[in-house]
């Protein structure tokens, strides 16, 4: 699916983040970067087959930006960004010990019952960035999605006190609990202009109550 790494001279949380993802992106490899650069990487992620590259950057101590990147020999490029206000690594949320998926399975995005259109835009978004699937929520259990989608690993976007957030849930792990890390956005941009800002949002909604 996707190479994970992160910008250079990462701190300890932040490669404890890109094992976490690693273990919630199927068929996956967190790789330390050391003196990597970026076109290094980028034959790397190439010869091991993978579509995506995701660089974790970060920003006093913790992972701030989520870079991903487009996997191609002759049209590589820069899809997207999440700009982060914080994340839960699965240590904090109670899960350790879990091994990543090494065969390949669907990665499937949905959001949360009851949440609105900007959760279903970051959703479709995400499929994008991960090269996933997109299905929507309706009233579908996450088992009955993971069951008509052939997988055990699905990401779901949801509500956040500051903004939004998503979750991952491993089902092979825990049928009612996601098992993390949680990542909360405060700001996706993707290449083409499409973007959403949490401060943006709530100046509209303050707007539209007046």
């Amino acid at each position: 699916m996707m190479l994970i790494t992160t910008s250079h001279r990462p701190t300890r949380r932040t490669r404890s983040f890109g094992h976490d993802l690693e273990k919630v992106f199927p068929n996956s490899t967190y790789l330390t970067r050391g003196k990597k650069t970026l076109q290094d990487l980028l034959m790397e992620a190439y010869e091991r087959g993978y579509e995506r590259l995701l660089i974790i950057n970060v920003w006093k101590g913790n992972p701030l930006k989520m870079t991903f990147i487009k996997v191609s020999p002759n049209d590589w490029g820069y899809l997207g960004y999440l700009y982060l206000h914080g994340i839960k690594l699965q240590r904090e949320i109670g899960f350790r010990e879990i091994r990543p998926i090494r065969e390949d399975m669907p990665f499937v995005i949905t959001t949360a019952k009851r949440t609105g259109p900007d959760h279903v835009s970051f959703a479709q978004v995400f499929a994008e960035l991960t090269n996933g699937e997109f299905v929507p929520r309706r009233d579908m259990s996450l088992q009955t999605i993971a069951d008509k989608h052939n997988t055990d690993i699905i990401g779901v976007v949801e509500r956040h006190p500051r903004g939004m957030a998503i979750n991952f849930h491993r089902l092979d792990v825990d049928k009612e609990r996601a098992v993390g890390p949680l990542i909360s956005v405060k700001i996706w941009i993707m290449e083409d202009g499409r973007r959403w800002d949490y401060k943006e949002a709530l100046l509209v909604k303050s707007k539209k109550r007046e």
